[in-house]
């Protein structure tokens, strides 16, 4: 059944596709000039299927593996494998002309945003009578949580950025928008998309892969995070735990092991099909050289986009967690089967991978699909806001949630102080190459505070390792190439 639904999607793509495929080669701030009728429900079916694999097809990179190179390499979590480009914005000395993972992860979201735009822009005015009040605000609520999820990321990557609300506005080149201006957009995308979604859709394959209140909900308490309105992370976070739609799996990692896609636990998970145009080559970066963990793992020898830190497996090991580190890491321990060493570590020493990001090794074509948003997120982020506004003792409660999932003991922490630095170092390992702990690590710290750890961090041998952070530098830069093609685009400080 699950595949038949991700063939059905597929099927809805290509439609809208071989209407209208070039939308994925327009400039990221020009109009989206589709050639859709857009005169029934099909059409806005087929418009809306085309937002969501925009976001899957094998042409893109950021919610394939891009974000846990911006949310986990750049703090200290994993180390950049063969790539330069991605070893500079590791080291926070990337450059404006580079275009992993800055160009892409800026690019992106703005294809996605107009995908999203297309639909909010026609959808209102079909005229059919088959189509229910119902089902298109579902689809217009769906499309608002698209555009704010994209502006999400890029006001978290780049800071304030120019907000295209409409394909129809001729107006391509705007200035940036500020910060707090974006997040107010989210805000009111979100809160609008909340209005118009149903709690569940009619399966639960939907129910996990598009949006629906919940995970409306749940993104709404990681905006209000970020922007330090914890009553109200607190107040949208408890919504979603309360809903009724998710559970914490028993077993962690059913997460991550191929088999258990669109679970409970699942918020927002993105679809893909093996050897298909919404397949992933995730897998094929991220999984271990060699053939490794009960016959998984990749033939090739090199070394790997991402490989994970000595801070982070000591983390584990202090923490007692073996059960998360089995489910996030992959240790090599036969060098023969890595072809040079990664930074970071000596000619002899093992070297553990990332276990997490997919275990279907398809070559280039894996049908692996990405947990975007998951509820022990959810559970933690309520635990790290009601903390801050005083309710120590339930977060605690939903700390030791999470730890006695895999078997750890409750915390010992009690003091505020203490028990937000317990909920940071759970999420740590609760979401690690998840793409959060940098963020993670800002809101606890502030900017200085972040800047001051990732330029601390050393290697195994205790030698620093020379990051370059600053508080400009925890934005990355706007890519050159907009600056040139836009006379109003402002580069970011320190670039």
């Amino acid at each position: 059944m699950k595949n038949q639904y991700k063939l059905i999607l597929i099927a809805l793509v290509i439609g809208f596709y071989s209407c209208s495929k070039d939308f994925l080669d327009k400039d990221p701030l020009d109009e989206l000039s589709a050639s859709v009728a857009y005169n029934d429900e099909a059409a806005a079916e087929g418009a809306l299927a085309g937002a969501y694999a925009a976001m899957t097809s094998n042409d893109p990179h950021i919610y394939r593996w891009m974000y846990t190179i911006l949310g986990d390499m750049r703090a200290d979590n994993s180390h950049s494998g063969n790539s330069q480009l991605i070893r500079n914005a590791e080291h926070f000395e990337s450059k404006s002309t580079d275009n992993e993972p800055g160009g892409h992860c800026f690019r992106e979201p703005f294809v996605y945003i107009s995908a999203a735009n297309a639909v909010l822009d026609n959808v209102p005015n079909i005229e059919d009578p088959e189509f229910s009040e119902a089902e298109k605000n579902s689809i217009l609520g769906q499309a608002y949580f698209l555009r704010a999820y994209n502006y999400f990321h890029l006001v978290r990557y780049y800071g304030g950025v120019p907000l295209q609300l409409s394909n129809l506005d001729g107006d391509i080149y705007k200035s940036r928008s500020t910060e707090q201006e974006v997040y107010s957009q989210i805000e009111k995308d979100l809160l609008l998309a909340e209005s118009l979604l149903p709690k569940e859709h009619a399966t639960n394959f939907l129910t996990r892969s598009r949006a629906t209140q919940g995970t409306v909900q749940a993104l709404l308490a990681k905006a209000y995070a970020d922007i330090g309105d914890y009553e109200k992370c607190a107040e949208y976070a408890e919504k979603v735990i309360n809903n009724g739609v998710y559970s914490l799996l028993a077993n962690y990692d059913y997460l991550f092991d191929d088999a258990h896609e669109n679970s409970a636990e699942a918020i927002f998970e993105i679809q893909h099909v093996a050897n298909t145009s919404i397949s992933t080559y995730a897998p094929g970066l991220f999984l271990p050289p060699g053939t490794v963990k009960n016959g998984v793992g990749a033939p090739e020898l090199w070394p790997r986009f991402s490989v994970i830190s000595h801070d982070l497996i000591n983390a584990f090991d202090n923490a007692g967690d073996l059960v998360r580190k089995a489910s996030t890491t992959s240790t090599v321990t036969d060098r023969s089967k890595i072809a040079s060493p990664p930074e970071y570590f000596n000619a002899t020493e093992p070297v553990s991978f990332s276990y997490k990001l997919g275990r279907d090794y398809e070559a280039w074509g894996s049908g692996t699909n990405v947990i975007l948003i998951r509820l022990a997120d959810i559970i933690l982020l309520r635990a790290e806001a009601l903390n801050k506004i005083g309710n120590t003792g339930e977060a605690i409660n939903l700390l030791n949630q999470i730890r006695n999932r895999v078997n750890l003991p409750n915390t010992t922490a009690t003091s505020s102080d203490d028990v937000g630095l317990a909920i940071l170092n759970e999420r740590r390992l609760e979401l690690a190459l998840e793409g959060e702990r940098f963020f993670d690590v800002v809101r606890h710290y502030g900017k200085q505070g972040a800047a001051d750890l990732f330029t601390s961090l050393e290697d195994g041998d205790g030698n620093n390792l020379g990051y370059k952070a600053t508080i400009d530098k925890l934005l990355l830069p706007i890519p050159q190439s907009e600056i040139e093609s836009n006379p109003n685009m402002s580069q970011n400080p320190g670039y």
